[in-house]
């Protein structure tokens, strides 16, 4: 059988430096030389990845290695299994994704085709939009990729016994079914598998080919081989192409690509992502910290993908056809991301986040479970918090629709809220209150007391279970908490901070007992239930302990003692964030962006601690000057007299006015003007205390 593949790419991804290479001085202009796909690659140490992606886009072609990582990627593994085509970025369980996944192979003959490959480290890069690597057999391997396609460009070495496995079950979460045929010289089927935490489903299709010649085509269980001669240095180009529509649409997406090179794909890519992280500039002399902000900025802006095709037309998560007049964002993380990405996206990309509110209203449309449903077009995980995302974004004047298109929905939806545990208790309340908020701007006072009534029905719960803590209150899953303590879940009442500081015994007990938190070590930065946590100082009499706990969390070790499901026998110390494959401290997951983002806010000197409010909570920011474009005037973020030593606010001004708050509001500072901040190395104890 002798069958000719032709293959293409489209993309918008590129070019930055590994590891710890400093940019050249002539990349100084481009922010996106700064991004390090290497961070937190390593070992549990973020479940990142090298994919070579454009921003929000479908296709992430990548390294899976063996041991294989929640993303399929891990930097410490030696040997590579394959390139598959997707996958999430930072999430939990067993990941989701690996999907198509390509071995090039080169055996001498009677030789059985391998299982995985080893590879020169030395040879491995990654940049925005592009990764490369030699493997061990000779053949080079270049990534890159436009939105919906994936561009392989594979360099062989002479040999009879050259070819591809394509491992159509391949899947980190689990298979489910595949389906394929050949035709024209494109290889196109139907992928169904397993979503995260095996919670639902999701199916796509998807279309193949290569510039190449076959000389055999045959089957082995999952895995099609295919086998063809190449000459010394011989470039095959393979395009993965996907859609969420149909087998036809893949075929059209496929098509579509024909006439881009892999060249003008990687630069596409990598403008594609230096036009994302040119929408706030940060100055400093120190290439480290633009390294982690650009970086975790870029891990941010992974998820979630557009799935439209160009036409507008994707699958909803009910597994019927729509059409959209603009991006259609699929692959959600809520629960995790609420708190800090989704009001980042806000902030920075706030026309973008609007097709992403569109895109969650048309969830709601479809029936929105909390987690994936068995017919999802695409990889997702959870939409829990939703109604107070949909509250913030009305706060902030950016919600793109009318609240009363899905009141109903989301009335039928805290019908639904989890009371189980104490954890669902402060959680589901805390939505509770977000629709009573929403009632009472939309005119309804009877369902806005009915929800307010049930939100504040917190207190009893809280008094029972977090007014008086003991020894079993430092219990990881105690009380069947969900990866987390009564320590760390105690706080989780952002709407009513005022109400657990009467009930503890006023302001000043309420900061005593924050201090007893922190310096017993009993807060965990590796997951997401206490992490605004450090900014609780900002309500009380002294906002400087924000600045300094904030300061320390960045920039100086920590003991850390606890990992997603237990607290370790003895902590693990050492800088939280660094620019190294061993990003994060152990377990800790970024969580499709939340931690990324809680690093980015917190370097920025801003931070969301209150989402549903324009409430935002001041601290030091780590750079000289921060320049943000917003759609009226650039936000300029100023900080003078800032040393390794000067890490306390004296004053702060804006528009040359001074504020004497640690609280400002969000829809003062988005349209533009000048944050000032003057420092000082010994705190102000004066400062921030009118909230």
């Amino acid at each position: 059988m002798r069958i000719y593949l032709t293959l293409v790419f489209l993309s918008l991804f590129c070019c930055k430096r590994q590891n710890n290479t400093v940019p050249q001085p002539e990349e100084k202009q481009s922010n996106a030389v700064y991004i390090n796909p290497f961070i937190s690659t390593a070992n549990d140490h973020g479940q990142t990845d090298v994919a070579a992606s454009v921003p929000f886009g479908m296709v992430k072609p990548c390294p899976d290695t063996n041991p294989i990582a929640h993303s399929g990627y891990d930097y410490s593994a030696k040997e590579i299994i394959g390139f598959s085509n997707t996958r999430f970025s930072g999430v939990g369980c067993r990941g989701v994704g690996g999907n198509l996944r390509i071995l090039p192979f080169v055996i001498s003959k009677g030789d059985s085709i391998p299982k995985g490959l080893t590879y020169s480290k030395e040879s491995e890069k990654a940049k925005a939009g592009y990764y490369s690597v030699n493997l061990n057999n000779g053949v080079k391997t270049q990534l890159t990729a436009t939105r919906q396609v994936a561009f392989h460009q594979y360099t062989f070495p002479e040999s009879n016994n050259a070819g591809f496995t394509i491992d159509l079950a391949s899947s980190y979460a689990g298979p489910v079914s595949h389906s394929y045929h050949i035709e024209n010289g494109i290889i196109s089927g139907k992928i169904t598998s397993v979503n995260v935490c095996r919670k639902g489903k999701y199916t796509f299709y998807y279309a193949i080919n290569f510039n190449h010649e076959v000389s055999e085509v045959t089957e082995d269980d999952s895995k099609l081989i295919f086998k063809f001669s190449t000459k010394n240095n011989q470039d095959i180009l393979l395009r993965c192409a996907l859609s969420v529509v149909d087998e036809n649409s893949a075929i059209q997406n496929l098509n579509l690509s024909e006439k881009l090179n892999f060249s003008e794909v990687k630069e596409q890519a990598f403008k594609s992502w230096n036009n994302l992280m040119d929408v706030v500039h940060v100055e400093t002399e120190n290439d480290t910290l633009k390294e982690l902000f650009y970086t975790h900025l870029y891990h941010a802006t992974q998820s979630p993908f557009i799935i439209n095709d160009e036409n507008g037309v994707f699958r909803g998560s009910d597994g019927n056809q729509y059409k959209s007049n603009s991006s259609h964002y699929h692959g959600w993380s809520v629960w995790d991301t609420f708190r800090t990405k989704l009001p980042l996206f806000s902030f920075l990309y706030p026309n973008r986040y609007k097709d992403m509110l569109t895109s969650l209203k048309a969830l709601y449309k479809q029936g929105k479970p909390d987690w994936a449903t068995e017919t999802e077009p695409f990889l997702t995980i959870r939409t829990e918090h939703t109604i107070a995302i949909v509250l913030d974004a009305y706060e902030k004047g950016i919600l793109p629709f009318p609240l009363s298109d899905i009141y109903e929905e989301m009335k039928v939806e805290a019908e639904h809220l989890p009371f189980k545990s104490p954890d669902n208790v402060l959680e589901s309340n805390y939505d509770l209150w977000a629709l009573s908020e929403i009632s009472k701007i939309l005119g309804e006072d009877a369902d806005a007391k009915f929800y307010r009534d049930k939100a504040f029905e917190y207190k009893t719960l809280w008094k029972d279970k977090f007014l008086t803590m003991d020894e079993n209150s430092d219990i990881m899953h105690g009380d069947g908490l969900y990866e987390g303590t009564l320590w760390q879940y105690r706080w989780f009442v952002p709407f009513d901070i005022k109400g657990i500081q009467t009930m503890i015994g006023g302001k000043d007990e309420f900061e005593a007992q924050l201090d007893y938190f922190f310096e017993n070590e009993l807060f965990n930065i590796g997951n997401q239930p206490d992490i605004q946590v450090p900014y609780l100082y900002n309500y009380t009499n002294s906002p400087w302990k924000t600045q300094r706990l904030v300061d320390q969390l960045l920039n100086k070790k920590t003991n850390n003692w606890y990992g997603t499901h237990h607290k370790l026998e003895q902590p693990i110390t050492r800088k939280i964030f660094t620019n190294t494959p061993n990003g994060y401290i152990k377990e800790m997951d970024d969580d499709a962006g939340t931690m990324s983002s809680w690093y980015v806010w917190s370097t920025m000197g801003v931070y969301p601690i209150f989402p549903g409010s324009t409430q935002l909570a001041l601290t030091t920011p780590q750079f000289d000057k921060i320049t943000i474009k917003t759609n009226d005037k650039p936000l300029q973020i100023i900080t003078n007299g800032r040393t390794s030593k000067k890490i306390y606010i004296q004053k702060v001004t804006w528009n040359g006015e001074e504020i004497n708050s640690s609280i400002i509001d969000f829809n003062l500072i988005s349209k533009g003007g000048i944050l000032q901040f003057e420092l000082t190395d010994t705190p102000n104890k004066d400062w921030g205390k009118q909230n």
